[in-house]
């Protein structure tokens, strides 16, 4: 009895230890396919166990590997693998010297996993549907990918409809579908189909909610039905919402009482909605101009500023009547403030669209400016002038000065001439002496002591005689 207990315990003891040791593992895991350019992630996870793990390619020119060993304590460790080129590699895990959680040697065999790499995939191009439907409702035409336009009728009073597709590519997208406000008459929606490429495709849905009474309106050539549904036409700031009877219908309006206008909604044949000023039976198209503390109906203005000049101002695109002061930025506009209904003279400065009240102090102030830019061109050209004139005086006498240079250059040229050639040498002799004794007398004019002036008469005198000496030996 006592050996099979002792041979019972045995058992129980190896097979624990089995147990022990078989409980120590680890997992390796990475995306096996992968396009030239990409990467992924490698990761190894340690159960009971603690150690180093090796990690090698077998091909690092396909596969390279961002670090080639891990330190794992029962957890995890990632490292990145880079697809370099086409073809496969291996990558291989292997445990180096790593233990179970009690300290045991654990004998685990090393793990592999083949990364396949090939060229990347070129973008899809296909942007079409692969269905279309209108929730309860059939499409006219019947749905076709390379149909883009499509019909869909609705009765009366219809608010929402809703819109589903689906493209015929995986990797498309899709938008424009959902639930989608409509109003009576035509409204377009679009359905938009993005290939992965970008490419884009677009499918027109007319939806036609049915008007069994519709009140239609002509105006400038232009077709337009009222709108009937408080919901599709909503009023301003300024406004109130009241119902106005035409064509024995009531139709919703917007009211102003300070400035006795009534709005209706006018749809045009492709779904817009304006707004038009309704008076006795009579449609004018209203336009407002809103700036940061004011809103403003501009009206035409009969009257005359003086020295500004009528002119045509566009604002968002619509064209106002305005007065113009020599080619200014700012403008003068007539307009009805639409919170008092007052009507004055207002400035627009078109540079920053901004709106604030005229007064004529304004004006004198323009006028005064331009003057003063008068006064600085004529000073200006004055100044111009003026510099011209003195730089021809200048050259003037600078062109004098060199004909007297030139003149004095010919006279003693000439003198020369008639010196060498004058056969009698008394005469010039006679003439030189005469010549130096008016200069004695111009010296003597300006020496103011008498015993200078002796002094210079005695060598005037001794230069005289050693002339007459040398003319009498030649």
């Amino acid at each position: 009895m006592r050996k099979i207990l002792k041979i019972m315990l045995l058992v129980l003891m190896l097979c624990f230890k089995i147990n022990v040791v078989d409980a120590a593992s680890f997992k390796i895991s990475a995306n096996s396919s992968l396009s030239k350019g990409s990467s992924t992630k490698l990761t190894i996870k340690g159960t009971d166990v603690t150690g180093r793990f090796n990690i090698k390619s077998s091909n690092p020119g396909v596969v390279s590997i961002s670090e080639d060993r891990a330190w794992i304590e029962n957890d995890s460790y990632t490292i990145t693998l880079s697809a370099l080129s086409v073809g496969s590699s291996i990558i291989t895990v292997t445990p180096s010297g790593v233990s179970d959680s009690s300290g045991n040697a654990a004998n685990l065999s090393a793990k592999t996993i083949k990364i396949t790499v090939s060229l990347p995939r070129e973008k899809d191009t296909d942007n079409t549907l692969s269905s279309l439907a209108v929730d309860g409702y059939e499409l006219n035409p019947v749905f076709n990918k390379n149909t883009l336009d499509y019909t869909i009728n609705v009765p009366e009073g219809t608010k929402k409809v809703k819109i589903s597709a689906k493209a015929t590519s995986k990797y498309a997208s899709v938008s424009g579908t959902g639930e989608k406000e409509v109003i009576e008459g035509v409204n377009n929606l679009n359905v938009v189909v993005k290939a992965e490429n970008g490419s884009e495709q677009i499918y027109n849905l007319i939806i036609n909610v049915k008007d069994e009474f519709p009140i239609n309106v002509n105006i400038d050539n232009t077709n337009y039905t009222v709108i009937k549904l408080r919901e599709n036409f909503k009023c301003d700031a300024n406004y109130t919402e009241t119902e106005t009877v035409i064509n024995n219908i009531l139709v919703p309006t917007c009211s102003n009482n300070a400035i006795d206008y009534t709005l209706v909604g006018l749809k045009d044949e492709t779904g817009n909605v304006h707004k038009y000023i309704y008076k006795n039976n009579t449609y004018q198209k209203y336009h407002k101009i809103s700036n940061s503390n004011i809103e403003l109906i501009i009206m035409k203005y009969d009257g005359i500023i003086d020295d500004y000049e009528k002119v045509d101002v566009n604002i968002d695109g619509e064209k106002y009547q305005a007065f113009q002061f020599n080619n200014s930025k700012e403008y003068i506009m007539y307009g009805m403030n639409i919170e008092t209904g007052s009507k004055d003279l207002y400035i627009y400065d078109s540079e920053n669209k901004t709106f604030s009240t005229y007064y004529s102090d304004y004006s004198n102030y323009l006028k005064e400016l331009n003057k003063n830019y008068i006064y600085v061109i004529i000073a200006t050209l004055c100044a111009l002038f003026l510099s011209i004139i003195c730089i021809f005086i200048l050259l003037s006498k600078n062109k004098k000065r060199v004909s007297m240079v030139n003149c004095e250059k010919v006279l003693n040229s000439t003198e020369q001439t008639t010196l060498e050639s004058n056969e009698n040498k008394e005469e010039v002799i006679e003439d030189t002496v005469l010549k130096e004794e008016e200069e004695i007398i111009d010296a003597t004019k300006t020496i103011t002591n008498l015993d200078e002036i002796d002094n210079y008469h005695m060598y005037v005198n001794k230069k005289k005689l050693k002339k007459k000496k040398s003319n009498s030996n030649e």
